[in-house]
């Protein structure tokens, strides 16, 4: 249904690896841009932008209000990039940068007075398998604790690992992972090689080695998975539903990519596949199997349903520090900003039902984020870790 084609390039370029085609596809858009035209009256071309951006959507989906945010953005070339590719779905890049390119809106709203910085350390604990705990922000690199026979240790690059080089079955112990809110993700390698990249206000529940005939670990919140082949070791991911209750997903996979949010304040638990194969189930209940570019999703009220032609990059754009909001409402915007700052969210008379897409860095303040959102006609007001949505 959606071609993010043109999305995908354009976030390449400027923030992943492009090849050297993708440079030469997008700096030829760029070059062919006519300044003389662009560079129109701000409220006109503001204009402009929200019919062309309305028009889209509603060959997406009818009657449905969108409203674009953004600020100092590369407009230009996402504008080149749609006459170019044809892309579906307009979307608006917004990026902190030391050299800004021309401003697109003006605000006319008040800047917001208090702020809330973005997370600059990780906050994670580990809890043994005694019940001890350790504050991994503030523990040393090396070696953390011997679980067993497993050494648990801290690396370098801040990753969590487990390293069992010893052939004696020993007693199976659990550890757990917790990111509150307010800290940045962290990186976990667990016994057997799977790398797991755990997101704030979430948790994994994992042995200390894996023995037996599968390997097994619980999750809340959102994880995402690269499992190491194991073919006669199925690797099972289990989660409660998304309201809560124990009865939610089992994912069962030999070795893959994929994502996982399973928050319990979201409407429906979903699973998404960048690489491999993965059976996704509930407890003694349906499963199916899905594909890379796939998600499985299962809603509050038990019914699980495959959502094809997926944007992965939107899905894991968490795992690398930004926010892809694709036609969200101004709760499930705010969801994500709770989690992300540590802060309280509560509403003066009815939510907007608006929906906004952009692409915002999570290095942003929150002040940041919210005056974008103030320039398509949302107040917001700050107290301490408050934040009132008016």
């Amino acid at each position: 249904m959606k071609n993010y084609k043109g999305i995908r390039l354009l976030h390449k370029y400027l923030y992943g690896k492009p090849t050297f085609e993708d440079k030469a596809k997008v700096e030829k858009w760029y070059e062919q841009i006519d300044e003389n035209k662009s560079a129109g009256d701000p409220d006109e071309l503001l204009q402009l932008k929200e019919k062309l951006y309305q028009r889209t959507w509603d060959k997406l989906k009818p009657g449905t209000k969108v409203i674009p945010f953004y600020k100092k953005s590369f407009f230009r070339i996402a504008a080149a990039a749609v006459l170019a590719i044809g892309i579906t779905s307009v979307y608006f890049l917004f990026f902190k940068r030391s050299n800004p390119t021309t401003t697109i809106a003006k605000t006319h709203s008040p800047a917001l007075k208090n702020n809330v910085a973005a997370p600059t350390g990780n906050k994670a604990i580990l809890t043994l398998a005694d019940g001890s705990t350790i504050v991994l922000d503030s523990a040393g690199i090396g070696s953390l604790a011997k679980q067993g026979n497993t050494m648990v240790s801290k690396l370098a690059n801040g990753k969590i690992a487990y390293n069992n080089n010893s052939n004696i079955t020993a007693k199976i112990q659990f550890n757990t992972l917790s990111v509150p809110k307010g800290s940045k993700p962290i990186q976990l390698v667990l016994a057997d090689g799977s790398e797991v990249w755990l997101n704030v206000a979430s948790s994994i529940t994992y042995p200390t080695a894996f023995s037996g005939i599968e390997r097994r670990v619980t999750i809340t919140g959102e994880a995402y998975f690269e499992v190491a082949k194991n073919a006669t070791k199925p690797f099972r991911v289990f989660t409660s539903s998304p309201s809560g209750k124990p009865d939610g997903a089992e994912i069962q996979v030999l070795g893959t990519h994929f994502n996982v949010n399973a928050y319990n304040d979201e409407n429906s638990l979903k699973v998404t596949l960048l690489e491999g194969s993965v059976k996704v189930g509930q407890h003694e209940g349906r499963s199916i199997y899905i594909k890379p570019g796939q998600q499985a999703e299962l809603s509050q009220q038990g019914e699980l349903r495959l959502n094809k032609d997926i944007d992965t990059d939107e899905v894991i754009a968490w795992k690398n520090n930004w926010f892809n909001f694709n036609s969200l409402t101004v709760p499930e915007i705010m969801r994500q900003i709770e989690k992300w700052y540590n802060v309280s969210v509560k509403y003066e008379g009815k939510a907007s039902n608006k929906h906004f897409s952009g692409i915002v860095s999570r290095s942003n303040d929150v002040s940041e984020v919210l005056k974008i959102m103030e320039q398509a006609g949302i107040k917001f007001k700050i107290e301490g870790r408050n934040i009132t949505v008016m």
